[in-house]
């Protein structure tokens, strides 16, 4: 088969969707030796997916033209090489007007925040979820969900049939492991970072519910605790409210956010943090979660959407607005070494079940049934 794979999502930093996206391309292409592959995105890459496929360049404007080459020039477009299947790693992909699609058309969903939160995304997003995903999921031969949680939403949400979606799981690479503590610390002293800290890892965005984090941070303070909270992630929709929180609570010494860090870096931020917390308003899957999980630091994370599942009952969860209870939790593995083993190992234990070899091969054989 030829089989084209839209990759728009790494042509910028790596991070969330792209990160999704480079990972999931690269074991395909390590898995299936026996398909003709096609990388399509916006502009010529460095990254090594790109050596183990042939490229299509479709280059595109800035919003809104971007629009016009996402849904119609492109999908016109790909007609002429001729594939097989079509798939979009990234929700709102090129099938809303499925007979510009030459080929099967294959969406992966991670969430339905946007339907479910529309108050925290900007209107752009908002009118794509609302208007163009629904299209979408009608239109496309198969739906892959990155959790059971994701696929019963869009079941409930978008009228979507059962039997045409399948689960692929998200996971994280194995750079993400336990290391030395203490060598880790050292190496992110260029960061700022000289004593203990409480973690927090992802675009710094509205949905992600970091002030009341920090709520439960400042409640920490109060009581004495010596440790900073580092913000790790570039600036997204709502920043502004997380940085008004910071001044509210008068913590802007207490905090470090040292913006998008390398990801040769990020998992020594993992191995060196007392904790990690995640308090998202919902999440698709949750892939900060399993990244601490995979360097063994305890993680406190809402019971919000898809994470509860992911987490395996090896975090704390917390109701999305409980700050007493997030501030609880985080003291609790502060306090007790006993508690802080007990999560690390099982958190150990949980991330093991997710690998994207398996992921690789679920969607491979999705592939496979549309032929």
């Amino acid at each position: 088969m030829r089989i084209g794979i839209i990759t728009d999502e790494t042509d910028s930093q790596l991070a969330g969707l792209g990160t999704y996206t480079y990972n999931i391309v690269k074991h395909i292409l390590k898995t299936d030796r026996k398909n003709e592959y096609f990388l399509i995105h916006r502009k010529k890459g460095e990254l090594d997916i790109y050596r183990e496929a042939k490229e299509i360049i479709l280059p595109s404007a800035a919003f809104p033209l971007s629009a016009i080459r996402n849904f119609i020039t492109m999908p016109m477009k790909l007609r002429r090489y001729d594939l097989d299947v079509v798939h979009h790693t990234s929700s709102i992909g090129p099938f809303a007007f499925k007979k510009l699609i030459k080929g099967k058309a294959v969406e992966t969903v991670h969430d339905i925040i946007p339907l479910a939160h529309p108050e925290s995304f900007e209107w752009q997003v908002r009118f794509a979820f609302k208007h163009l995903l629904p299209r979408i999921v009608r239109n496309a031969d198969k739906i892959l969900a990155v959790s059971e949680h994701t696929k019963n939403d869009i079941i409930k949400r978008l009228g979507v049939k059962a039997e045409k979606i399948e689960v692929a799981y998200d996971a994280v690479g194995p750079m993400f492991k336990a290391m030395d503590k203490a060598k880790c610390k050292e190496s992110l002293r260029k960061y700022g970072i000289t004593g203990p800290f409480i973690l927090f890892v992802s675009t710094l965005e509205a949905k992600k519910n970091v002030p009341a984090a920090l709520e439960a941070f400042a409640l920490l303070k109060k009581k004495g605790y010596p440790h900073k909270f580092v913000l790790v992630g570039k600036k997204g929709y709502g920043y502004e409210k997380i940085v008004s929180a910071i001044s509210k609570l008068q913590l802007q010494k207490e905090t470090i956010m040292p913006g998008y860090v390398p990801l040769e870096d990020l998992p020594k931020f993992y191995n060196a943090a007392d904790a990690f917390i995640l308090p998202s308003l919902y999440e698709g899957f949750g892939i900060p979660a399993l990244e601490a999980m995979r360097c063994g630091c305890p993680v406190v994370c809402s019971n919000a959407g898809a994470l509860p599942e992911v987490t395996g009952g090896a975090a704390r969860l917390v109701q999305v607005n409980d700050v007493q209870g997030y501030a609880a939790a985080m003291k609790e593995i502060i306090d007790s070494k006993k508690t802080a083993a007990s999560m690390k190992k099982k958190g150990l234990v949980n991330a093991k079940k997710y690998s994207w070899e398996k992921s690789a091969e679920k969607i491979i054989e999705v592939y496979e049934t549309l032929a």
